[in-house]
């Protein structure tokens, strides 16, 4: 049975986050709205486990700025590199997996469990970007009134949060 442990993707990704934050310029974001605004209106955490394995950390300085997928047209130079999250979802075809979230409990996936493994994914994600705003992390950025956070799977498999629940949970 192969293993992915995510206690130390938990930590990586929120040092990754915080150096995101800590070198954002918006002469030289690369994100929608690049040139067209100062401040952050949408952070945006996509990834991939399917093909690849990375995470993307979005910064969307558009005034009118929402999860419309735009944040995909701008994935290149903006990753962190999973591999191992490849190699869990490729291990999937062939058998079970154990996750080892980030609390050190076990979550035993059957073969084929696809959908779950994105899940739990999107949600260590979510995780990392309440403890970053939790931390003050967020607070360092230049942001819009309004500023949301949210998580997408590259092919739409999960989306943190459901699009009529905005608002609540999810303000930087």
């Amino acid at each position: 049975m192969d293993r992915l442990d995510l206690r130390k993707d938990f930590a990586e990704i929120l040092a990754y986050v915080a150096d995101r934050v800590r070198t954002f310029d918006p002469k030289s974001n690369d994100g929608p709205g690049k040139g067209k605004g100062k401040l952050v209106k949408f952070i945006e955490v996509g990834y991939q486990c399917d093909q690849s394995g990375w995470v993307a950390l979005i910064f969307d300085t558009r005034p009118d700025a929402e999860p419309d997928g735009e944040w995909n047209a701008h994935i290149e130079g903006n990753t962190l590199d999973r591999p191992d999250w490849l190699s869990a979802f490729e291990g999937l075809e062939g058998g079970p997996l154990v996750v080892v979230l980030p609390d050190g409990k076990e979550r035993k996936l059957r073969k084929g469990s696809f959908d779950k493994l994105t899940t739990i994914l999107g949600e260590l994600l979510r995780d990392v970007l309440l403890k970053a705003k939790a931390d003050g992390i967020l607070a360092r950025l230049p942001k819009a009134p309004g500023c949301e956070v949210g998580v997408e799977e590259h092919d739409g498999a999960y989306g943190w949060p459901v699009y009529e629940e905005r608002g609540r949970e999810n303000l930087a």
